[in-house]
């Protein structure tokens, strides 16, 4: 092909490719769809507002009272009747020890009692006989004593009668003191039976309150020490949060103070207030614990959740906004402002979050106007109306 024939040939291919750039052109210049009516929105304002400083340390849910069940004495385990999570109510039987030598025990202590009861009646009728030689004795000696006045009998009669007497008087006395020592044995006899149903009682460990199983740490077949930790029990009712708080802030911790409490399970911060502050620092992380008492019962709250408290150190002055009026999209946090008729999206840095307020470091200035809820509806450059 010549060089003319070429050019024809690109001079046509241009020609033809006008139309179909002019289409492409009246796309693009088509005109806008008409703007969608206003959204209605309510409005709020960016405005400083006097917050709390908060110092936050780490805790742990538990309950009013922990306690850790251990054995009295030495035996195998033979059953344990819980598990780590249940429920138990007080005097319920959690745990079972071999108990044979309890057992003998209680049977000998119970042998020695029927024994001593044994030994009163017979005491009892010890004293009868004595009483009754006593009285014969006293009378024959009241008849003999008359005919000795009166010098019937010899000396040695009366003699003999005062010493039947004085014998009579003798076994009398001895046979009280049979009885009250038998008495006495019967008052040891019933303590040794106690003491032996007590042994016998220690090998049946049952819940000292209603509450919860925490941990397990024996199992059927081990052998029990005095001493030994089996389960560790905590009481139903209200929770508490342990932390441990740096010495630095002691003097910012003080008996009565409102907390603020984070737990991940509750969908918003709780209220608490110290209860007890452990005065001793431990060495090994220079701080001390403290107990803090949350209000009222919460559903879904368990002993060993991970929980934040915020103890508050001063306030000072910050920009807030509602935190109704942020949205999230994936890591960005944002609001919608007002920009005349208009609305604007707008990408703020936040700060804490205290009850209704959450802190803006940037990205907004005192006064700006934003909407307080947004809705799906609300878009970067809606116009908008504002609802009272």
């Amino acid at each position: 092909m010549t060089p003319t024939a070429s050019i024809r040939t690109l001079l046509v291919s241009v020609v033809l490719m006008i139309p179909n750039l002019l289409a492409c052109g009246r796309t693009e210049l088509a005109p806008s769809v008409p703007a969608s009516s206003p959204v209605p929105v309510k409005l709020t304002s960016a405005h400083e507002e006097n917050l709390a400083t908060l110092y936050r340390s780490s805790g742990t849910v538990r309950g009013q009272t922990t306690a850790v069940l251990t054995s009295k004495t030495t035996g195998y385990v033979r059953a344990v009747d819980v598990r780590p999570g249940d429920t138990v109510r007080a005097g319920q039987l959690l745990t079972v020890l071999e108990a044979n030598d309890s057992t003998a025990g209680v049977r000998r202590a119970r042998a020695g009692f029927d024994q001593s009861l044994e030994a009163r009646t017979e005491a009892e009728n010890q004293l009868r006989s004595a009483q009754a030689t006593l009285r014969v004795a006293q009378a024959t000696h009241q008849r003999i004593s008359a005919m000795y006045a009166s010098q019937s009998i010899p000396q040695q009669a009366y003699d003999e009668s005062e010493a039947r007497l004085q014998a009579a008087l003798a076994e009398e006395q001895a046979a009280q003191a049979r009885l009250r020592s038998s008495s006495a044995r019967i008052a040891q006899a019933k303590a040794e039976v106690g003491e032996a149903q007590a042994s016998l009682d220690d090998t049946r460990i049952t819940a000292p309150f209603a509450g919860q199983v925490i941990e397990r740490r024996i199992d059927p077949g081990n052998l029990a020490l005095p001493g030994t930790p089996l389960l560790v029990l905590e009481q139903e009712g209200t929770l508490r949060v342990e932390t441990a708080v740096e010495e630095s802030h002691a003097a910012s911790v003080a008996l009565g103070d409102g907390v603020v409490v984070e737990i991940e399970a509750l969908p918003q911060p709780v209220n608490g207030k110290v209860a007890e502050i452990v005065p001793a620092v431990d060495a090994a992380s220079r701080a001390f614990l403290v107990k803090i008492d949350l209000a009222g019962e919460r559903a879904g709250l368990r002993p060993g959740m991970f929980a934040r408290v915020g103890f508050r150190v001063n306030t000072r002055p910050r920009l807030v906004v509602p935190t109704s009026a942020i949205t999230k999209n994936g890591a960005l946090d944002r609001v919608f402002a007002t920009d005349g008729e208009w609305l604007r999206l707008r990408m703020v840095t936040l700060g804490e979050a205290q009850g209704p307020w959450t802190e803006v470091l940037s990205g907004l200035t005192s006064g700006d106007r934003l909407v307080a809820t947004p809705t799906p509806l609300v878009t970067d450059g809606a116009r908008f109306t504002e609802q009272p």
